[in-house]
């Protein structure tokens, strides 16, 4: 099994790529916060690239062997400071 380090690369990496591939999304939330734009759909425009980024956190998680994801869940109940990074990059 996986150690708690090599798990917690696995699921920065993988909040990394999530990040990469909706960097579009934030960006343009803040370029609207930048000019002015109304807060609530800055605001809206936030929440909707951050439930993209927990999408894409959570299908490349699904696409990892199940060895490794079985290791990743094994930490995520059983050490709570992992689970708290978990499951604020799986979202809702």
């Amino acid at each position: 099994m996986k150690t708690k380090d090599e798990a917690y690369e696995i699921i920065c990496d993988l909040n990394d790529e999530a990040h990469s591939a909706t960097w579009d999304e934030w960006v343009a939330a803040d370029d609207a916060e930048n000019e002015g734009e109304d807060m609530d759909v800055v605001e809206g425009m936030r929440e909707d690239a951050s439930y993209n980024q927990a999408r894409e956190f959570r299908e490349a998680f699904q696409s990892l062997d199940e060895e490794t994801q079985q290791a990743i869940l094994y930490w995520e109940k059983n050490d709570e400071e992992f689970a708290e990074e978990f499951k604020m990059w799986w979202g809702e």
